[in-house]
């Protein structure tokens, strides 16, 4: 870990971590483009794709992320930041609709992508923009 990240991790502590728990459980869905297929999956094409385009970002409620990615998904991550489920989903609301955004600048998704660079970079914007 470099001095910069390590200096985020004592400005921001457990928002950090929280939010590179959000990078990692992303990853772990099959990265943006699994993400993508999950959405379309469930019929939530529309959301996602507002979040790719360059227009405004339609909300994502609890229920409508339970609808994608399932109440045990959403528990795992729960667990992993220490939150309460309802807290989690609320979180996944608020940052990957950002994360998809700023991950997606030209309105498509990249093939190879570095998330953890967008979300650091999210974050470094959030605590010093």
């Amino acid at each position: 870990m470099g001095l910069f990240e390590q200096m985020m991790g004592m400005v921001a502590g457990d928002k950090m971590q929280q939010f590179q728990s959000v990078i990692d459980w992303v990853e772990n869905q099959g990265g943006l483009t699994g993400v993508v297929n999950k959405f379309n999956e469930q019929g939530l094409g529309g959301i996602i794709a507002s979040w790719i385009s360059e227009g405004e970002n339609l909300p994502i409620n609890i229920s409508q992320l339970m609808q994608v990615f399932g109440n045990t998904n959403i528990q795992d991550l729960a667990q992993k930041v220490g939150l309460e489920p309802q807290a989690t989903s609320e979180m996944i609301a608020k940052y990957l609709p950002q994360l998809v955004d700023s991950a997606t600048p030209n309105g498509e998704v990249p093939e190879n992508i570095d998330l953890a660079s967008i979300g650091m970079n999210l974050l470094k914007a959030k605590l010093f923009g």
